[in-house]
């Protein structure tokens, strides 16, 4: 097997790792489902952009179909490792603005098509690398000022960016190279850190889930259903999970499984949905009571944040819920 050969095997494995990656963050894994298909949409464009580094120096013909989806890759590692990083502990939710960032890796990849196998398709694509280089700059920035106190978080997404970093570098190497080794030996050099990255995110539970179900003993489910329903803990504002496990002197993860079991909810969904409980109580109470009063007295930051979650425990506007109550009891 010649040069050209190995290479192509050596990059071709680390394509496939990447992929296998995605499909298990987009399809498989079943906590904070977006934000870890964020993850697999990283991983699945890193292995399209190299997919077609190695189709044009194994095959020496590229399809335009080929050139544009490799675009779209290339294009596409910065954005989605900026909005990732962004979300810091939190799920991610899309918002419209994030519409923004994905329209030049779509349109790129659209002009890609046309100017194929003319002057304009590398600069198509060293316009790509600078334009995931600046998102990756700015999730650099975001890392670094974010705070947080979940040092597996912090340590995951400086792997990740390392990662990402140099599988880029790898990108720059390929322009300034002269020769179509010099391509193929960029391809071998992209693989290294997509290799690196596998092996972490094997030994990281923030990927893959692990394999022994740790259970929340019953003293410290006691001590969580204590601070939720007599302490009412859910009335702090902005209360987190890292505030109430330095409280209770319980591992955040412990309390994670002490609250699904008590309530079968998540922890910001047993927040709220206690929160709005204790609305619908003082609720039945009159009707001449200042709802967002209420609201801010369970512990609701703002009137928008209470009102999706009333409308998302009872289907009703708190209006509609008194207006109900009053009709049942008369």
């Amino acid at each position: 097997m010649n040069q050209f050969g190995l290479l192509g095997v050596f990059a071709g494995v680390a394509v496939a790792t990447g992929i296998f990656l995605a499909a298990y963050l987009i399809f498989i894994r079943k906590e904070q489902v977006l934000k870890n298909r964020l993850l697999g949409f990283i991983f699945l464009a890193i292995a399209l952009r190299v997919g077609k580094s190695i189709a044009f120096f194994i095959l020496r013909d590229m399809a335009a179909i080929g050139l544009a989806i490799g675009f779209l890759g290339l294009a596409s590692i910065g954005v989605l490792t900026y909005l990732y990083v962004s979300s810091g502990e939190a799920e991610f939710k899309p918002k419209k603005m994030h519409l923004m960032h994905a329209m030049l890796p779509i349109i790129g990849a659209i002009g890609c098509y046309f100017v194929f196998n003319t002057p304009l398709d590398s600069l198509f694509y060293q316009s790509g690398t600078a334009f995931s280089f600046i998102y990756v700059l700015l999730s650099w920035r975001t890392v670094y000022i974010q705070k947080t106190d979940n040092d597996k978080l912090k340590s995951w997404h400086v792997k990740l960016l390392a990662t990402v970093t140099l599988v880029l570098l790898s990108f720059v190497f390929q322009h300034l190279a002269n020769s179509l080794m010099g391509y193929a030996i960029g391809s071998g050099i992209a693989a290294i850190p997509l290799y690196y990255i596998f092996f972490q995110a094997l030994q990281s539970p923030l990927v893959f889930t692990p394999t022994m179900r740790v259970e929340a003993s019953q003293e410290v489910i006691d001590k969580v259903k204590m601070a939720f329903e007599e302490r009412a803990i859910y009335r702090t504002q902005g209360i987190t999970i890292t505030q109430i496990s330095e409280e209770l002197e319980v591992p955040a993860y412990l309390i994670t499984r002490a609250v699904k079991e008590l309530y079968d909810k998540s922890f910001p969904d047993a927040i709220n949905s206690f929160r709005v409980e204790e609305v619908k109580e003082k609720l039945c109470l009159g009707d001449d009571i200042k709802v967002e009063a209420l609201a801010y007295d369970a512990g609701f930051n703002t009137p928008s944040a209470f009102y999706a979650a009333f409308k998302k425990y009872t289907g009703q506007s708190p209006k509609a819920f008194q207006q109900t109550q009053i009709l049942q009891s008369a």
